[in-house]
């Protein structure tokens, strides 16, 4: 099942082989565990399988994660869809945008200057990298959040610094309206922005993932199931999983999501 890519949005068809699964990865941050079993789960001719960011820092094996997921991409060209996160969000001399960044050190350590490394990462893996993916008509895929400055499909396409920013940044909040995030990027947007921005984008929820330490033991929905929050790391001291989602039955909802956690 191939998907389409236009621009910075990756568009996975509606209508794929009833047989075929999706599995949804949500932050890794060097947990080599983790990637290894979901690494295990994954079957090429059956599966689709999306990552939603954040590959490392924090864990200790961010380097064998990054490389493992560019060794995926290149293996199974139309098979993998990797995401951005906010902590592949560096300027383009390699200095992150985000904190803490321990893949630097890890990378000095373990093959040289992160100058040398990271120009063949931005090359091969960071400008490669999507900024959302959807499902038209059932569900949309970010690492972070959306804001009301998303209108249509177009701004997932070719978004603007802004719009990056709140997809990269920003988190649900249970109080209607947008405010500053206390991260310093992003939004806090409450449930009527993602009642809002979800009928503009023809969708019925959001996965996304952002705050492990929000799902430590399974899916946390919110908005009256308009928003998903996943994790795929140990790291924050939770139990990591995917979502294991069969395109035949798909789920109408995010309200029906917890059932489709699998636990790593």
């Amino acid at each position: 099942m191939p998907f389409e890519t236009k621009g910075r949005l990756a568009i996975i068809p509606p209508l794929a082989d009833p047989e075929e699964r999706l599995i949804v990865v949500g932050d890794i941050h060097g947990d080599s565990y983790s990637f290894n079993t979901i690494k295990k789960l994954f079957i090429p001719n059956k599966d689709l399988l999306i990552f939603l960011g954040d590959y490392a820092d924090r864990g200790p094996d961010s380097v064998k994660v990054v490389e493992g997921v560019q060794e995926l991409i290149k293996n199974y060209p139309g098979k993998v869809i990797p995401l951005k996160g906010n902590h592949e969000d560096y300027t383009p001399g390699g200095e992150p945008m985000f904190v803490p960044c321990t893949l630097i050190e890890e990378v000095e350590i373990k093959r040289g200057s992160w100058g040398l490394y990271f120009k063949e990462l931005r090359k091969n893996f960071l400008d490669r990298l999507y900024l959302s993916a959807m499902i038209p008509e059932k569900v949309l895929f970010v690492h972070g959040g959306i804001s009301s400055k998303i209108r249509n499909e177009e701004d997932l396409v070719n978004p603007n610094k802004l719009i990056e920013e709140n997809i990269l940044w920003s988190d649900p909040y249970e109080i209607k309206g947008e405010y500053g995030n206390p991260r310093g990027a992003g939004v806090l947007f409450g449930p009527d922005i993602s009642k809002e921005v979800t009928r503009r984008l023809n969708v019925k929820y959001i996965i996304r993932s952002h705050e492990p330490g929000k799902a430590p033991g399974g899916a946390c929905i919110e908005h009256e199931g308009r928003m998903v929050t996943i994790s795929s790391t140990r790291v924050y001291g939770g139990r990591s999983f995917v979502l294991i989602l069969p395109f035949k039955d798909f789920p109408k909802a995010g309200n029906e999501i917890e059932k489709y956690v699998f636990f790593l």
